[in-house]
């Protein structure tokens, strides 16, 4: 193996880490049913193999590889490995690859609510998603697990467009998570980092919204809850998401209010009050000002 020069610290020139939806594209918020699954080649080999730092706001990132070397920076911890291995980015994570020159693997990308709502019942799939990690598998415990089909018929779906494509993606995704889980069984667990002592206050900020996100309550009184002082918590979330504590609530009611008008027919003013908006007028220019369209607009887009 030839020596490479380490990969760069996580800043950019301007001393920003950039933010994506995916490497390269503008920054966009997932909706809940984001699958996006492609090879490492596919968008590695159009920047030489080099994708540097950056992380996503609401995306959590899966790489699997199959054959071929991986430098890979995650949070400024690095790690060199050959595949088949496995790296997990999570949502907010910084995070930077090299790979050797034709290196075949799978990248799956796909939004925190799915983990939430569809994946959540799997034991330990949640913590493994949620903290950055780099583990080396061997070949025949990888033989062993089905993931390799799995990673083919996932992509081969995601390249199809027809009825019941998003179920049986969700589907896949989880099937090729559980597999991904039994292959790292065992792996050293990350150190606890300040990194990972933020991500995880934000993780249990979004465990406490789940549950509360329609009450509108001050930031406060979730820092209170949790253990920790306003400022920390604002602290942690702009480190970890790159939004304000107050910014991730708003796109959680974001998240509810989409589901409301894409999948019921319920009056505009009633969704409001689901939410907790006691004026439906408000709701409107919440959501106006936030999605770019009015809530009648964007449902009656998606009905055509």
């Amino acid at each position: 193996m030839t020596r490479r020069r380490p990969l760069r610290s996580p800043r950019s020139e301007t001393g920003v880490v950039p933010a994506f939806f995916l490497y390269g594209e503008p920054l966009r918020a997932p909706d809940e049913r984001t699958v996006h699954v492609e090879t490492i080649a596919t968008r590695s080999r159009l920047h030489d193999w080099k994708i540097r730092a950056h992380r996503h706001r609401d995306l959590h990132q899966v790489l699997i590889v199959w054959r071929g070397l991986i430098e890979a920076q995650l949070d400024g911890r690095r790690e060199a490995l050959s595949g088949p291995a496995v790296v997990i980015v999570p949502p907010g994570a910084v995070h930077a690859f090299r790979f050797a020159k034709d290196t075949d693997g799978v990248v799956a990308t796909f939004a925190p609510q799915l983990v939430r709502d569809t994946l959540r019942p799997t034991p330990g799939l949640a913590e493994l998603l949620d903290s950055p990690t780099a583990i080396q598998c061997r070949r025949r415990e990888l033989k062993a697990t089905d993931t390799e089909e799995l990673a083919a018929m996932l992509l081969r779906e995601f390249s199809r467009a027809g009825l019941g494509r998003e179920s049986s993606l969700r589907g896949l995704l989880g099937a090729l998570l559980a597999q991904v889980l039994r292959l790292t069984q065992g792996s050293r667990a990350p150190a606890p980092t300040a990194a990972n002592r933020a991500r995880e206050l934000v993780g249990r900020f979004r465990q406490a919204l789940e549950g509360r996100f329609r009450e509108h309550l001050e930031i406060g009184v979730y820092a209170r809850a949790l253990g920790s002082s306003e400022a920390a918590l604002r602290k942690a979330c702009l480190a970890v998401a790159g939004q304000s504590p107050l910014e991730i609530a708003h796109a959680r009611l974001l998240i509810e209010a989409e589901r409301q008008l894409r999948y019921t027919g319920a009056p505009i003013t009633q969704v409001a009050d689901f939410l907790g908006f006691n004026d439906p007028a408000y709701f409107s220019r919440f959501f106006t000002r936030r999605m770019g369209v009015t809530p009648r607009s964007f449902r009656a887009d998606r009905a055509g």
